[in-house]
């Protein structure tokens, strides 16, 4: 990843992180956390199609990309 474009999307996800905050903490309304999303995506230069933008890395309810429960079970034989 180049480091203009990670310092941007850490900057652009900071933000973000901010903007949800407020969102729930009632403070804007998701119309506005909307175009905040648009307005921050643009001053970095990110396209919100782009998964990095609208994923989060890692998930903080459980410092992981997904939940305990999803994906296969340890004790099935493996797909490939």
């Amino acid at each position: 990843m180049a480091n203009d474009y990670k310092a941007a999307l850490i900057a652009y996800r900071t933000s973000m992180s901010l903007a949800a905050s407020l969102l729930s903490d009632g403070v804007i309304t998701e119309r506005e956390y909307s175009q905040i999303d648009r307005i921050i995506a643009k001053r970095y230069g990110l396209n919100l199609a782009s998964i990095c933008c609208r994923i989060p890395l890692i998930d903080p309810e459980n410092r992981g990309n997904m939940r305990h429960n999803e994906g296969s079970d340890a004790d099935e034989p493996n797909d490939f």
